[in-house]
C-alpha cells in the first residue's frame, strides 16, 4: 500500500543563552573636599551580585582625575576576586556608571562597552569620569557629599544552548502544539471528575488524588496508604492559609508560579511541608531578589526552620555584606533573645570576610558578639541566681 506522505522531515531548532548576573552599587562619600585636598585615591568595599558571590569588583575614585588634569574625577571598576582568576580564566562585564545629585536623581550615565577582565587586565574606567565645575559643585556635591552607583552585568561567557525538535511530513499535516499546562490548569479550574477535598479555614478545594500523588510525594504517601485522608477523600490544612494553598495547586497542577508577591514565604513552607522542591527553588529565588535590610533576618529565619541551606547561605551573605544596617533592625534584636545559635552563625561568617572588609566590620561585630554573650549567658545565669 503507497503511503500518501512521500517523506517525513525533522525540523530541528535550538537557542543559546549565556549566564549572566547583574550587580548594583551605592558608593556614598562624605566631606568630598578633605578627599580632595589630600588627592589621594579612594578604595571602596568588595561588592558583588545577590545570587553570585563568587565574582567580587570594587571601585576606585580619583578626586583630582587619574590624567594630568586636575579638573576632573577618575572613577575605575576593578575585578577584585573571582575564583577562576588563578587559571587565567576571563570575565566579560559591562559596566554603567550614575552620578546621583542633591535631589536623589541620577543626573548623568556613563555607560562602558563591555570589556574583558582577567588576571591581567583587570580595569576599566573612565579617566576623566566627571568634570569638576560649576554645575558639579552646587547641583550634585550636596553638603560635600558624592554619591555614585554602578551597575555591572557580568559572565563568564558559559554559554547554554537548548534544543527541540518537530516533525512535519510534507502532506501540510503539522504536529499540534502540546498544551499540557492549559489542558490541567482547566481540570483543575472547572472541578472535572475531582475525587478529594482540600479544607482551608472552611474553604473546600476540589482536586484529584493522582495529580497530587504524581506532584508530592507527601500526598502520594497520604493516598496510598490507610490514612484518615484517603478514607475520608478530605485533607484538612490549618496551618496554611488559603491564598497559598491555592497558589501551591496551580502550581502542582501546571509547574507555574506567577503569583509570588507577599506570598513567597508562605509558599515556601508550604513547598517544604508537601516536598514540592521545584517550588522551594522559585520561592528561594523570589526571596533573595527582595532581600533587603529590614526583612533579611526574618528569610534567614525562614531559611533556618525549613533547613534550606542554600537561601540559607545567600541570606548569610547579603547580611555579612549589609552587617552594620541590619544589626540594628528590630528584626535582628529580636532574634539575638530567641535564636542565639543563628546570630552566632551569622557572627562567625562575619569573621571570614578579607582583611579589608575586617576594617569596616570588626567594631559592629564585637558589639553584636557582646549583645549575643549577654543574652546567651550572662542573662540566663542572672536570672537562676536571683530566681533562686
Amino acid at each position: 500500500m503507497a503511503s500518501f506522505c512521500k517523506s517525513v522531515c525533522k525540523s530541528n531548532k535550538c537557542k543559546t543563552t549565556i549566564r549572566s548576573d547583574t550587580a548594583s552599587y551605592v558608593w556614598t562619600i562624605e566631606d568630598f573636599h578633605f578627599h580632595e585636598a589630600k588627592g589621594e585615591q579612594l578604595l571602596s568595599s568588595a561588592f558583588s551580585s545577590v545570587t553570585n558571590n563568587r565574582v567580587k569588583w570594587r571601585l576606585v575614585l580619583w578626586p583630582d582625575g587619574d590624567t594630568d588634569e586636575k579638573d576632573s574625577i577618575g572613577l575605575f571598576i576593578y575585578l577584585s576576586i573571582h575564583s577562576s582568576i588563578e587559571n587565567n580564566k576571563k570575565i566579560f562585564a559591562g559596566t554603567t556608571f550614575y552620578v546621583v545629585n542633591s535631589k536623589g536623581k541620577e543626573e548623568s550615565k556613563c555607560p562602558l562597552s563591555i570589556r574583558e577582565f582577567s588576571i591581567l587586565t583587570n580595569r576599566a574606567g573612565w579617566g576623566l569620569f566627571i568634570k569638576k565645575d560649576g554645575e558639579f559643585r552646587n547641583k550634585i556635591l550636596s553638603n560635600n557629599t558624592l554619591t555614585i552607583r554602578c551597575e555591572v552585568k557580568f559572565s563568564d561567557m558559559e554559554c547554554i544552548t537548548t534544543s527541540t525538535s518537530s516533525h512535519q511530513c510534507d502532506c501540510g499535516i503539522k504536529m499540534p502544539e502540546c498544551n499540557l499546562s492549559d489542558n490541567f490548569a482547566s481540570l483543575i479550574k472547572n472541578q472535572t471528575l475531582t475525587d478529594v477535598v482540600l479544607s482551608v479555614n472552611g474553604k473546600e478545594y476540589p482536586a484529584h488524588k493522582a495529580v497530587l500523588a504524581a506532584r508530592s510525594p507527601v500526598f502520594c504517601a497520604m493516598f496510598t496508604h490507610s490514612t484518615k485522608e484517603s478514607e475520608l477523600n478530605r485533607v484538612d490544612i490549618k496551618d496554611i492559609e488559603e491564598a497559598v494553598v491555592e497558589e501551591m495547586l496551580k502550581y502542582i497542577y501546571t509547574g507555574k508560579c506567577e503569583n509570588l508577591d507577599g506570598l513567597a514565604e508562605g509558599l515556601l513552607t508550604a513547598a517544604d511541608k508537601y516536598d514540592l522542591c521545584g517550588l522551594k527553588v522559585i520561592c528561594a529565588k523570589k526571596l533573595i531578589r527582595g532581600l533587603s535590610v529590614e526583612n533579611a533576618t526574618n528569610v534567614l529565619i525562614l531559611a533556618d526552620m525549613h533547613h534550606y541551606e542554600d537561601l540559607k547561605r545567600q541570606v548569610i551573605k547579603f547580611i555579612v555584606t549589609n552587617c552594620t544596617e541590619v544589626v540594628n533592625t528590630e528584626a535582628w534584636l529580636k532574634m539575638l533573645s530567641s535564636n542565639s545559635k543563628l546570630a552566632n552563625e551569622v557572627c562567625k561568617s562575619i569573621l571570614h570576610v578579607n582583611e579589608s572588609q575586617m576594617v569596616k566590620y570588626s567594631y559592629t561585630f564585637f558589639a553584636v558578639l557582646l549583645i549575643t554573650f549577654l543574652y546567651d549567658v550572662i542573662f540566663p545565669c542572672l536570672y537562676f541566681f536571683f530566681s533562686g
